[in-house]
């Protein structure tokens, strides 16, 4: 009995020992997983952080077009209209100067009489001033001219809105493009690897001559469509370095 009871209590220290040894795992395996649970949304928010910081390359070329496209000889000619319409008011405000008659005349004949019983004054000189106060008050011509500069502005402005939904249209679709032709790509690259299985088949007399030939075109049906593609999109950049005076890869 008595070797019983201390067998029993070192069989229960053990077990004391081994429960207190396994919640201290466990401790410390839940340290371990807020740390790495920590630093997963450190980095999160670091790879968040940096995303958000680099900042919108396109919208700021888009805005450089624009500048560049306003800079051309289509908007500078509105401005150039401007200038004249302005000068046409300034000549309409002295339009009456021209209407204005000064005249003058000189009397050289004497007409003294021995005969005449009063004495008659006629004058020597003559002057004379005529102002065409129907023009000078109605002013109608300085009043068309000054419509006719606000018109221009008007004209001007469209221009500007016209300019940069042509410019900003076109470089998207520009931009488009480049996504169309990855997938179109990838199509070929199928139809190529699919054409060439194909003329190995029947280089070794698996497959016939049609099937061949369906490969064939799919293939070359599917090249052709990317060279369009591509070809719509230089003709597209150059349609865009016309209206910005330069290259579209000086652009930056």
């Amino acid at each position: 009995m008595n070797r019983l009871i201390p067998t029993t209590i070192e069989h229960f220290g053990k077990k004391i020992f081994f429960y207190h040894f396994l919640f201290f795992l466990i401790f410390l395996a839940n340290i371990s997983a807020q740390a790495q649970s920590s630093s997963s949304n450190q980095k999160k928010e670091n790879n968040n952080y940096g995303n958000q910081s680099q900042p919108d390359t396109s919208a700021l070329i888009e805005e450089k077009l624009v500048a560049l496209a306003l800079e051309g000889p289509l908007y500078k000619g509105s401005e150039n209209q401007n200038k004249i319409n302005e000068y046409q008011l300034k000549a309409a405000k002295n339009s009456w100067v021209n209407l204005l008659t000064i005249s003058a005349n000189y009397n050289d004949q004497t007409f003294a009489s021995q005969n005449q019983v009063g004495n008659l004054v006629y004058p020597k000189y003559f002057f004379g001033l005529n102002i065409p106060l129907g023009t000078l008050l109605s002013r109608t011509t300085v009043k068309s001219a000054k419509e006719q500069i606000e018109i221009s502005k008007h004209n001007q402005e469209q221009l500007s809105r016209n300019i940069r939904a042509e410019i900003l249209s076109k470089y998207k679709r520009y931009k488009n493009y480049f996504a169309i032709l990855s997938l179109q790509s990838q199509t070929l690259d199928d139809e190529e690897t699919a054409f060439l299985q194909a003329k190995e088949k029947f280089r070794n007399g698996v497959i016939t001559i049609e099937a061949y030939n369906v490969a064939q075109k799919k293939y070359n049906d599917e090249l052709t469509k990317k060279l369009e593609i591509q070809l719509q999109q230089d003709l597209l950049k150059i349609d865009i370095e016309r209206i910005i005076g330069i290259t579209l890869e000086s652009v930056k």
